[in-house]
């Protein structure tokens, strides 16, 4: 079934600049475009008013009702898909208007600092749809249904890799996404905040997940002779709530003879005095039965300053987009993470997120990230194809059975 285009709005008052992005908004390959272009930010309001815009650019400085005031009219009308800011201000300004659009029920917000690149646009746009992708909600009515489903192994997990930035070798995959026979891809990190509201579902589905890992990584020791593959899952605060989770899923690890060691825990819920007992006790038993524990979504999360002071992590992730305001804070500064020795983490690896482009590359090495994961990195990979990822050799041939991970790379 052919997809329906993606309707652009376009405003800016300098009929150059607006051609110029519409231009490069024909370049976008991913979906078939239909573009609106407006000058005067009233009439670019009643045309949003009426509906059916999966994004709309706007400039900031403009004549009669500025951008900001425009953001302002454009959340008042219930807009609430996509917005990309261009504008000559600073990366902090800009920072700050995209924080405010947020705030006001904007969700998927980004913005580029003129001048910039045909690329760095095309980058933007398929940023802003793999958020909307990620974060819309799987459309499931029975949650028991769903869960027996997933019980009955009727589903393929899909892995995002993580490379060094120095030389691509890999370093573990993140479980990203569950695909289930009808085609459904059911991103794991918003299907457990479907099922966050349901009492043990969250806890059900990660043993569930778990022992899949355990059984995938078994077999890549037994066919391959690998056995250091590194696997990441994310948890949540119902993960945590859950009494006796992790050690459920220590047996299965167990069960198939899986070091504890090449599993990790992604956690991007903040923990503070208000939350329960067994969260704090359910971090513990992650450090005490030798998993890893990583912070997800460094500076978007919810973790805070007390979290990294407090909590055992292993590794930082993070986004690129807490990167982009980084160095609008900072500049490019390679050691934007020293920080992290403050808390601890002096030899925790900080990998960044989400790089959809060799731009995005470029800025995490920059700003001193030693690891990355996003399509420019690596493309998201079945669980069925998982032996071939680990086993090719960066620029040459696939290493042979019964070569380790380090061999390998």
């Amino acid at each position: 079934m052919e997809l329906k285009p993606k309707r652009f709005l376009i405003l800016d008052d300098q009929l150059v600049l607006r051609k110029l992005i519409s231009r490069q908004a024909s370049f976008f390959s991913r979906f078939a475009v239909e573009i609106d272009e407006f000058s005067d930010p009233a009439e670019a309001l009643r045309s949003i008013g009426e509906g059916g815009y999966h994004l709309v650019i706007t400039d900031i400085g403009m004549p009669g009702m500025n951008g900001i005031d425009f953001i302002k009219n454009v959340a008042r009308l219930g807009y609430q898909s996509a917005l990309l800011i261009i504008s000559g201000y600073d990366g902090k300004t800009l920072q700050t208007i995209s924080d405010m659009s947020i705030n006001l029920g904007i969700g998927c917000t980004r913005f580029l600092s003129k001048p910039y690149s045909a690329e760095a646009f095309v980058a933007s746009l398929n940023s802003i749809f793999n958020e909307m992708e990620r974060s819309a909600a799987p459309k499931i009515g029975d949650v028991a249904q769903l869960l027996a489903e997933l019980g009955g192994e009727s589903f393929v997990m899909e892995f995002a890799p993580a490379r060094s930035l120095a030389n691509r070798k890999l370093a573990s995959f993140s479980l990203r996404s569950l695909r289930l026979p009808d085609g459904r891809r059911l991103a794991f990190d918003r299907l457990l905040a479907l099922l966050a509201g349901r009492r043990m579902a969250s806890a059900a589905l990660l043993e569930i997940v778990v022992e899949r890992a355990a059984r995938l990584l078994q077999h890549l020791r037994v066919s391959a002779g690998i056995d250091d593959c590194r696997v990441d899952i994310r948890i949540d605060e119902a993960c945590l709530c859950a009494d006796n989770v992790f050690d459920r899923c220590f047996m299965a690890l167990q069960q198939y003879e899986v070091s504890p060691a090449c599993l990790g825990f992604e956690l991007a819920d903040g923990l503070n005095r208000r939350s329960d007992a067994v969260c704090f006790e359910n971090i513990s038993k992650i450090k005490y039965l030798g998993f890893r524990l990583l912070a997800d979504g460094f500076g978007q999360g919810s973790l805070t300053i007390s979290n990294l002071l407090r909590l055992p992590f292993d590794q930082i992730n993070v986004p690129l987009e807490a990167l982009q305001w980084m160095k609008a804070l900072l500049g490019e500064d390679p050691g934007a993470f020293r920080l992290l020795k403050s808390f601890g983490l002096a030899q925790a690896p900080v990998c960044a997120t989400g790089l959809e482009d060799e731009e995005g590359i470029a800025l995490a090495k920059a700003m001193g990230c030693g690891l990355g994961a996003g399509d420019a990195v690596s493309m998201i990979v079945p669980e069925g194809e998982l032996q071939q990822e680990v086993a090719a050799v960066p620029g040459g041939s696939p290493a042979p059975n019964g070569s380790s991970v380090e061999e390998a790379r």
